[in-house]
């Protein structure tokens, strides 16, 4: 069994989007989706009628992260040196007023779970072609569980698909070493809060020495751990990618991710109203992270239009493409 941990904040419409994605295109026999959110203002009431929505569907839950609690023993294995402990005390209850409890939580979960895998996936990604991952794949992670992970984002498809991944032709993937060329990109970064699958007990072992505090910083704290401790080097993958990343704007002041910016507070009111989200992706995808050519918003007959692709857009894809 496979359980999906989405971090979501402020984007209830965008995470309906990814759900109805799952649900459309999952094709595995068993798994579970939990969502990791919180919320400010009325978005709160945009993930009350999210989870009300969902609320027959039995293999799909919601924990929202508690403002202002600091479970300091999620932190203990990470207080190992100065390092750690000078960024946990930045990012502490005393010292943060945004502080919250999402790393024990997140831990919590992983503890909890009788999931042997898990992968992440944040609320603006979409998976866009089916998901069938081969048993075999599961059978590598198993095998060499702190160094191995399959990665649905990525594929031959994909523009700058380097020349040294290798194709195991008798599994249909493709396998790379995440440690054999250094410009990073996704074939060189080895650990991913999206669309990575990895075995769960071995990577709560790896982020629970990490004294990360919210989504980004777990990727980036996490990355520089595993990249010294030389972590998770074995990457998998198929034939082609069927998530993107869909850039319709930035939740975080820490990221400066190019955007098209469309307002989280008027597709949140919009939901509210009973909308739903409509996106038209390019037709032949050749990168992890897209601008839509055309975002609607949709209600019984009404079909309304929010963005269409000008050149702004285009450069926000070509910036994304670098």
């Amino acid at each position: 069994m496979m359980v999906s941990i989405i971090f979501s904040y402020n984007r209830a419409l965008q995470l309906d989007f990814l759900l109805k994605s799952i649900i459309k295109k999952f094709k595995l026999p068993d798994y579970k989706v939990v969502i990791i959110y919180h919320t400010t203002g009325t978005h709160k009431d945009g993930y009350e009628k999210l989870k009300d929505k969902y609320k027959g569907f039995t293999n799909i839950g919601f924990l929202e992260r508690k403002k202002r609690i600091l479970t300091i023993g999620s932190y203990l294995k990470s207080l190992t040196s100065k390092k750690n402990v000078k960024v946990f005390l930045l990012h502490s209850y005393l010292h943060n007023e945004n502080s919250d409890n999402f790393k024990g939580l997140l831990e919590s979960l992983l503890k909890s779970t009788d999931s042997e895998f898990v992968m992440f996936n944040t609320d603006d990604g979409y998976f866009f072609d089916d998901v069938i991952i081969p048993n075999e794949v599961f059978d590598l992670i198993k095998l060499n569980p702190s160094q191995t992970s399959y990665r649905l984002y990525v594929g031959e498809n994909l523009d700058g698909f380097p020349d040294y991944i290798r194709k195991d032709i008798n599994r249909n993937i493709y396998t790379w070493n995440y440690y054999e060329k250094t410009p990073m990109d996704h074939w060189t970064f080895p650990f991913a809060v999206d669309g990575t699958i990895y075995h769960t007990k071995s990577i709560l072992n790896i982020i629970s020495k990490v004294p990360y505090h919210n989504p980004i910083t777990l990727e980036n704290y996490v990355v520089k751990f595993v990249i010294e401790k030389r972590l998770l080097g074995i990457g998998l993958g198929p034939v082609t990618s069927s998530l993107v990343c869909t850039k319709l704007n930035r939740v975080s002041t820490s990221s400066m991710n190019p955007t098209i910016n469309i307002s989280t507070d008027f597709l949140n009111n919009k939901f509210l109203e009973g909308y739903e989200l409509e996106l038209e992706i390019p037709a032949k995808i050749t990168n992890a992270n897209i601008v839509p050519d055309n975002v609607f918003i949709v209600k019984n007959n009404q079909r309304l239009p929010v963005y269409t692709l000008d050149q702004y857009g285009k450069d926000v894809q070509n910036a994304l493409s670098t």
